[in-house]
């Protein structure tokens, strides 16, 4: 009984004695496992480290179209928070392993440590969690206030400034919500409406202007469609007008902006575009130009301004800028007061005529000129002025040669106001036969570009904006008397078929197909082709951006004989009909951005053996893709070649049995194996372009596949992605005589060096403009001087143009590396490098090593330096002034340890700014006052989240 009691009683001290021992384990736990605990908190801390160093480096990298999300800054403010935190407990960490070194821990203040770094540890995983941002931690960056548009300046009337101030009066009367510019065609609209656009007081006025070209036949998707495009709003592709409408309302609602709406038609409804109605309350202002008052009627305007033509002494003077010094010839000068006039004060009909007759000093030329311009009109069309007709035709008569007519008229498929892709025209021309067969595809793109700029200077086509380059355009204007000509009562052979850009049009009768040698539809609203449409006459046929035609009738190609060019690009078609093996005469295929094609009619490219220019992006089987890679091999006349042969081992079939390739007369390429997304904007600049992504269960060798190299040694642009087990670029290939211009590295974990010894002795990439390096982990120097026994190489290799063309050096997410540069001899080698950017690399100390010598007049050409979260940079050249000539713009954040600039006013005379922060700029050592002073009007101050 004693005992039963005895073990009642007992038992509750026991538990009591568990619950008092349980937290007292926990903390002497804290204590006894700190320095393991301790460990895994640096574990975790690193990890965390090169997490948000990741995602700085894509933040950076993605600066000018995206920005982080607010989640996204938010958690790197709590990263740094928490690295602050780190750094201060290691400090209490250190003299804690000092005491107990020394035999006098404090218990106490030990637990207490334990218990912060396991809470730490905690925090650190939550942190690490929030990382994976289920939704993205990017988000497009904002609208700008105005996008500019370009301008002919240089040759602008007074009148057209004078209606640009009666339009900007009429913005800031409030009274005026609506305003139409009016005009005959070629008058000079567009102009005054891109001033307005340019002009910097409309930015202070305005949260957003928008621009939208109507033209002809809009549809309410294309408008829709170009607003959401300013206003950077994503969309899936399947909303309807009303869902489009609800969400440019909402961007817009309680927003002041100002729509400008160009070469409007007919009226256009903003209401069921989605947009706010302008109105003196909301203080939303439109201004829109139009041929007839009536639209202006119809639109709701408040006031209407006409654009007059000019006077005599402005058309004389425009001429005069126009055509150049000839006309002080006086045979010439007498000629030229009545030319002006037949133009009648119509800036594009004297823009044209002085195209034509720029530094023309043949007298005869002007006299028949005239002669031709007086002479009844052979034909007119309606809603064009018959003088800017006859004008616009003469112009098109006088043109050298046939060739250069026939290729303007072919710019007339496109759509009004579009930009024409230069590369993409000249293949046309070529495959159709108006370049010659004979002229290799470089040859004919020589050509082509000869003729563009005689149409260019003969004002038939404009150029772009510096956003499209490579692109030129055709007033609309020129466009209607193209199309004039072109129609089946033009007086041109040539028939044309075009609907391009036009929504919800009916289908052409069978008469018009049967007629027709060229038939656009490109980015049509089409969703049905006709079943088998009679065309024997038909060289060209464009559908592409037809993004809802998914079905090709099975017998639509079955009589098209002569059909030469055949564009589906960016179409929904899911398979090709078998009828297209009847085109034999077919010489270019595109299907790019087919997304949806899986499969092509087996046996289909062997059969159209006449193919020079085919081109396939797209989601291919694996089987597919087998099959067509080796059908490719069979194309004799091959000369462009787009396509992912996603297997190493296809490409090399291809390499070994294409007798294009092996006789390289297949000069244009972009040749991959694991598709880059971005490479097909490559091929515009740089031709010859080869992308490799490494999956992740290719098996390889070290090096790159023999495939590869082959096609290296003569690509002009490289994309290497993945994990190939290379430690140097210079191993690649006999004797390293590349035509890289454009070198793209990224996520290869092996790569060490860019050229080493090898390299050196050889030249390596001679003719390199460009070398981006992206997280490469293990990238110890770009530019390697020693053997493989670790000996430096002589100051001076035998061989010394390696890099010698290098313009732009980006270094991203390299965190081994400790010097930019790997040795002065490297420095010297740069004296072309106009752009250095370098970034997240958290080893980098320097620009080179403390023991180089750096000549004086260094990088010579360098205009942008930008450097980015360096944290242990220190100095750029021993802090030695250097003398950059050419520098302009300095971007330095994230580099607490550079104390010294090695530039000022004296050494940098063009240098414009410095990009900063406030703190850092005011830790800098200075030889003295004056030399802070002078460089001080030139600072900028910088925000960024830490």
């Amino acid at each position: 009984m004693h005992l039963v009691v005895a073990a009642a009683c007992t038992q509750p001290v026991c538990e009591i004695g568990k619950c008092l021992w349980a937290p007292i384990a926990r903390r002497m736990n804290y204590a006894r496992k700190l320095s393991k605990n301790w460990q895994v908190l640096c574990k975790k801390a690193s990890e965390l480290g090169i997490k948000r160093n990741d995602i700085v480096v894509e933040i950076n990298i993605m600066n000018m179209q995206k920005t982080p999300t607010e989640e996204c800054d938010a958690w790197r403010t709590e990263v740094v928070e928490m690295e602050s935190k780190i750094e201060t407990i290691k400090q209490e960490f250190n003299v804690e392993k000092k005491c107990v070194g020394g035999f006098c821990p404090d218990i106490f203040a030990r637990i207490e440590l334990g218990k912060r770094v396991v809470n730490m540890i905690n925090d650190i995983d939550v942190l690490l969690e929030k990382s994976k941002f289920k939704r993205g931690f990017l988000v497009d960056s904002p609208p700008a206030i105005v996008e500019k548009k370009p301008g002919p300046y240089s040759t602008l009337s007074a009148s057209a400034y004078n209606t640009l101030g009666m339009v900007l009066d009429k913005i800031r009367d409030e009274s005026t919500p609506k305003i139409g510019i009016w005009g005959m065609g070629g008058v000079g609209k567009t102009t005054v409406l891109q001033l307005l656009n340019n002009t910097p007081e409309i930015t202070t006025m305005f949260d957003r202007v928008i621009w939208v070209t109507v033209s002809k036949s809009p549809s309410i998707r294309m408008v829709q469609e170009e607003v959401v495009r300013r206003l950077k709003i994503k969309l899936d592709g399947g909303e309807s007008h009303e869902t489009i409408a609800s969400r440019l309302f909402h961007e817009l609602d309680r927003k002041k902006y100002l729509l400008l709406l160009d070469d409007v038609w007919d009226m256009v409804d903003l209401a069921v575009l989605g947009l706010p109605n302008p109105n003196k309350d909301n203080g939303c202002k439109l201004v829109l130009t139009t041929r007839n008052l009536e639209v202006c009627r119809k639109m709701g305007t408040y006031t209407e301004i006409k654009v007059k033509v000019l006077s005599e002494k402005e058309a004389l003077e425009m001429f005069y800028t126009n055509v150049g010094d000839v006309v002080r010839l006086p045979a010439i000068k007498e000629l030229t007061k009545s030319i002006v006039e037949e133009c009648d004060g119509l800036p594009l009909a004297l823009k044209v005529i002085g195209g034509a007759l720029r530094k023309e000093a043949n007298v005869n030329v002007w006299s028949n000129f005239l002669r031709e311009l007086r002479s009844p009109a052979t034909s007119f069309i309606e809603d064009l002025n018959e003088k800017v007709f006859k004008v616009l035709k003469v112009s098109y008569d006088h043109l050298k040669n046939t060739q250069n007519k026939k290729c303007l008229l072919f710019c007339g498929l496109y759509p009004e106001d579009s930009n024409i892709k230069k590369s993409e025209l000249i293949e046309y021309w070529k495959a159709e036969g108006i370049l010659s067969r004979k002229l290799t595809l470089e040859e004919a793109r020589d050509k082509g570009e000869a003729i563009l700029q005689a149409l260019i200077d003969a004002s038939l086509l404009g150029k772009c904006d510096k956003h499209f380059d490579n692109h030129v355009k055709m007033h609309d204007v020129v466009r209607d008397l193209v199309l004039a000509m072109t129609s089946p009562e033009g007086d041109e052979e040539s028939t044309h078929l075009v609907r391009a850009g036009i929504s919800s049009e009916k289908m052409p009768e069978e008469a018009e197909w049967k007629k027709t040698t060229r038939i656009s539809f490109m980015d049509h609203d089409l969703c049905n082709l006709p079943e088998s449409p009679d065309c024997p006459k038909l060289l060209t046929l464009l559908l592409q951006g037809n993004k809802n035609l998914e079905v090709i009738p099975e017998t639509f190609f079955d009589n098209m004989p002569s059909l030469r060019v055949l564009d589906l690009s960016h179409t929904g078609i899911k398979s090709l009909p078998t009828s297209i093996l009847k085109l034999y005469n077919l010489r270019e295929l595109v299907l790019l951005g087919c997304k949806n094609l899986e499969a092509l009619p087996v046996g289909m490219i062997s059969r159209l053996s006449q193919i020079e220019v085919f081109k396939l992006s797209g989601k291919l089987s694996i089987e597919s893709a087998d099959i067509v890679s080796k059908e490719l091999s069979d194309l004799s006349s091959l000369s462009f070649l787009d396509f992912d042969f996603q297997r190493v081992d296809n490409l090399q079939y291809f390499l070994q049995h294409s007798r294009p390739w092996k006789q390289r007369t297949l000069t244009v390429f972009g040749l991959a194996v694991g598709r880059d997304s971005g490479k097909e904007w490559y091929i515009e600049e740089y031709k010859r372009c080869l992308s490799y992504q490494v999956s992740g269960g290719e098996e390889m060798g070290s090096g790159l596949p023999s495939a590869i190299e082959d096609v290296l040694n003569r690509s002009d642009y490289f994309l290497l992605k993945g994990r190939a087990k290379l430690n140097s670029l210079s191993k690649v290939g006999a004797h390293n005589t590349y035509e890289l211009r454009y070198c793209n590295i990224q996520e290869c974990v092996a790569l060490e060096s860019i050229a080493n010894r090898d390299g050196l002795q050889t030249g390596a990439f001679p003719n390199l403009e460009r070398l981006l390096l992206f997280d490469l982990r293990n990238l110890k120097s770009i530019l390697c001087l020693q053997t493989e026994e670790g000996q430096l190489l002589p100051p001076t290799p035998p061989n010394l143009n390696s890099f010698t063309n290098l313009k732009t050096l980006e270094l991203v997410g390299c965190p081994r590396i400790e010097q930019v540069f790997s040795s002065g001899f490297m420095v010297q080698q740069l004296s072309n490098l106009k752009v250095l950017y370098v970034c997240e690399c958290q080893g980098l100390e320097g620009m080179v090593p403390d023991d180089e010598k750096i000549e004086y007049e260094a990088l010579p050409k360098l205009k942008v330096l930008v450097l980015f979260e360096l944290p242990e940079f220190v100095s750029f050249f021993k802090g030695v002034p250097m003398y950059w000539q050419s520098l302009l713009d300095v971007e330095i954040v994230g580099c607490p340890k550079l104390r010294r600039l090695p530039i000022d006013t004296n050494g940098s005379p063009k240098l414009e700014k410095i990009v900063g922060q406030h703190e850092w700029w005011n830790t800098l050592d200075w030889d003295n006052d004056a030399a802070k002073s002078r460089l001080q009007p030139l600072f900028e101050v910088i925000f960024v989240y830490h």
